[in-house]
């Protein structure tokens, strides 16, 4: 498999002033405190890549909300440079200089691939007619892209029978949310085995994510040399149930599915950590701050992570725990 994106590099973009990030190219899992731009960096991702394959980006006030760029932005996708909104200034001369500040996103990108960013909140429960109503009223309802973008790929036909890929997928996605996923009339819906069928307004909020997968597979947004952007899968999801994601997780990246993932959560990563082959690349990131903006350690163990503040709360819970029981 030919590695999709390899590298990234940051700098001036909201809490990265300089950062470099080499990636694994299979599975990639962000640590971090809140604030440590763990979404940004995967939406950074998800804009590079739609420059890549389209040629244009998204506008980063639908990526990113509010972001003060007053000089502009610059993408430097391996050798070609993609400019959002003006980076240069003509002077006396009459040649076009960068502008120094300009926040600059440097991304190694090796091949040309598909990409769903999965985000932390549900919107599917909530697509009917979104789309046209977004586009329609764009200023009065400014939307996050990337729900309306997973939208659209959820929303795409499914196949009548199940991918290569997804053969040993689905059977686990089927027996967690007790069913299959159905989009009729644009509304998506559970068909539960005994034929009940439950909109996905109404469906549990974890069976609704791995719904959300289960259709990205049937309808092959998901496939071989697709690039897989998820932020917190684990939201939402119930404990017992991380083991299964992570080998769900695990056979996608040994099917050519590059996967960047962001989370808070302990058993998520701890499983990634227990349950990886010696065959499977997998690099633990941390983002944490820095007087010099946030900065990155990488590993490839979660609990060989210096700057791992989630296992510092989980060590100061059980010295916690041992102080209550000594008293």
């Amino acid at each position: 498999m030919h590695v999709a994106i390899s590298k990234i590099t940051i700098s001036d973009f909201t809490v990265f002033n300089d950062v470099i990030i080499e990636l694994s190219n299979r599975v990639n899992v962000f640590v971090g405190e809140n604030g440590t731009g763990k979404t940004h960096l995967l939406k950074l991702l998800y804009a590079g890549s739609i420059i890549h394959k389209k040629e244009k980006t998204h506008s980063m006030k639908d990526l990113f909300g509010y972001v003060p760029i007053v000089d502009g932005m610059l993408f430097h996708i391996n050798d070609q440079a993609y400019i959002y909104k003006t980076v240069s200034y003509e002077d006396s001369t009459g040649t076009f200089r960068l502008i120094k500040g300009t926040p600059q996103i440097n991304i190694t990108i090796n091949r040309s691939a598909d990409m769903v960013f999965i985000p932390t909140k549900d919107i599917l429960s909530h697509s009917k007619g979104l789309i046209p109503m977004t586009k329609k009223y764009s200023r009065e309802m400014p939307f996050d892209k990337t729900y309306l973008d997973i939208i659209e790929k959820a929303s795409q036909w499914k196949l009548d029978s199940i991918p290569d890929i997804a053969k040993s997928i689905l059977p686990i996605l089927e027996r967690e949310i007790g069913g299959k996923v159905l989009f009729e009339n644009d509304t998506f819906y559970t068909i539960k085995d005994n034929g009940t069928k439950v909109s996905f307004d109404h469906e549990a909020e974890g069976f609704k994510k791995l719904g959300l997968l289960w259709q990205l597979l049937m309808n092959e947004s998901i496939t071989e040399n697709t690039i897989l952007l998820w932020d917190e899968p684990e939201s939402n999801i119930n404990p017992k149930l991380i083991p299964d994601l992570v080998e769900i997780i695990l056979e996608l990246s040994r099917n050519g599915v590059q996967i960047f993932m962001a989370t808070h959560d302990y058993f998520l990563p701890k499983y990634v950590e227990v349950l990886a082959k010696e065959s499977d690349d997998v690099a633990f990131h941390s983002l944490y701050m820095t007087d010099d903006g946030v900065k990155c350690e990488t590993s490839d163990k979660f609990t060989t992570l210096r700057n791992n503040d989630i296992l510092e709360e989980k060590v100061k819970l059980y010295e916690a725990e041992v102080e209550k029981v000594m008293q």
